[in-house]
């Protein structure tokens, strides 16, 4: 599979890996930084989440025009520099507006990257290979997560506040090496050429796809209830309520991790030619399944050993989702919409960082975690549901069942 990417994809999943590997770094501790380290409570800490994302909905569709209308290129090189001042001033957070502030420009780079990443990725490769190097991208992404994790946890110590300052400054660095390898990619990251005769109406005509929106409200619930909830709440909830210390999140991201890469290029390839609708009510399933796992083993005092297993489900559920989540989008896209319709998926991100982290911040705070874990299950079976229920309004090529094997 590897064998049939273009240099140039070749190069930007290095890079993703290497961008990554700093995210792993910082992403499994911000909420314990900003509760333990700048002194903020459990709920504010994760309510800086949500205001990040909040962010993240103004800011998206302005990155989805500008990509659209000059380049994904060019959009991204900006992003990212922007993003890299940004995680390195988390070193510098010692109060909730300061907090609010440097999330803020944390999350106005992450906007800008994400519709141009995927656009990039888009215009790589054949249309027939997309679904493989989507997959192929999250392999690599959590494979740079897994590592640095584990780094992460070698490096941290609540007890050193200066241990997460060398996390933020590395996390920036690892941007700054994405930044030289994007700023080679010139030809995948032009500006698209328009058929004269093709009328814009822009977000007006993302607002009259009604099958895309329906699916975008299917992802809204399952992310909430999944990735959301798992950055935000699962590490208060093993060190808080687990009884956990630190530096074992470090493993049971590394476990999560493991998974994807062993697994990732079975599931592409088990997932080509067959149905994306019915593979999100596996997802739903799947997930559903990772949580009721995680609350057990907090219920019986094997937090630890409970979160391990937990984890590694959720990562078969997350092989799928990367798959098939922006396939569907990118198969649903006409060309002069496509940086715009990437940026709606964004906004699916963000809308669930909202969602997620307020949900898990209070309820955790008031100590209903078996009513919070309970919420979740719900959410990712009904999720599941309504993914199968959108079968019928999607063409064979959008629900992936005529893709060449």
């Amino acid at each position: 599979m590897l064998n049939e990417l273009t240099p140039q994809a070749r190069r930007f999943l290095v890079g993703s890996l290497l961008n990554s590997l700093g995210g792993g770094l910082t992403i499994t501790v911000i909420v314990v930084y900003l509760h333990r380290i700048a002194g903020l409570s459990l709920t504010t800490a994760s309510l800086v989440l949500s205001w990040m994302a909040i962010v993240g909905l103004a800011v998206g569709p302005i990155f989805g025009t500008l990509v659209d209308r000059y380049g994904p290129r060019i959009v991204m090189l900006f992003a990212i520099l922007v993003e890299a001042a940004a995680v390195a001033s988390w070193s510098l957070v010692r109060s909730a507006s300061a907090a609010y502030l440097v999330g803020f420009f944390v999350t106005v780079g992450a906007a800008g990257i994400w519709a141009p990443q995927t656009t990039m990725m888009a215009r790589m490769v054949p249309e027939d290979f997309r679904q493989k190097l989507f997959g192929l991208h999250f392999m690599m992404l959590n494979l740079g997560l897994g590592i640095g994790g584990l780094i992460s946890s070698l490096i941290v110590d609540i007890n050193v506040p200066e241990s997460f300052t060398r996390l933020f400054i590395l996390d920036a660095f690892s941007y700054l090496t994405f930044f030289v390898i994007v700023f080679t990619l010139r030809q995948a990251g032009g500006p698209i050429i328009r058929d004269e005769n093709t009328t814009d109406d822009g977000f007006r005509e993302i607002l009259r796809d009604k099958p895309f929106l329906k699916i975008q409200g299917v992802k809204v619930l399952l992310l909430s209830c999944g990735y959301a909830a798992l950055d935000a709440g699962l590490p208060p909830l093993l060190t808080e309520y687990g009884g956990l210390n630190l530096n074992k999140l470090g493993p049971i991201w590394a476990v999560n991790t493991g998974v994807i890469v062993i697994g990732q290029i079975f599931v592409i390839n088990k997932l080509q030619g067959r149905s994306r609708t019915k593979s999100i009510a596996v997802i739903g399933m799947i997930w559903a399944l990772s949580w009721v796992i995680i609350g057990f083993g907090v219920s019986i005092e094997k937090a630890f050993l409970g979160a391990l297993v937990g984890a590694g489900v959720f990562a078969i559920g997350e092989m799928v989702w990367s798959t098939i989540g922006s396939s569907i989008t990118n198969d649903m896209a006409p060309e002069h919409l496509r940086g715009r319709y990437n940026s709606t998926d964004s906004l699916v991100w963000v809308t669930a960082a909202a969602i997620g982290p307020a949900i898990s911040g209070v309820m955790l705070q008031f100590k209903l975690t078996y009513e919070w874990i309970a919420l979740l299950v719900i959410g990712q079976l009904t999720g599941g549901l309504l993914g199968l229920r959108m079968r019928k309004h999607l063409t064979d090529k959008q629900d992936g069942i005529l893709v060449s094997k």
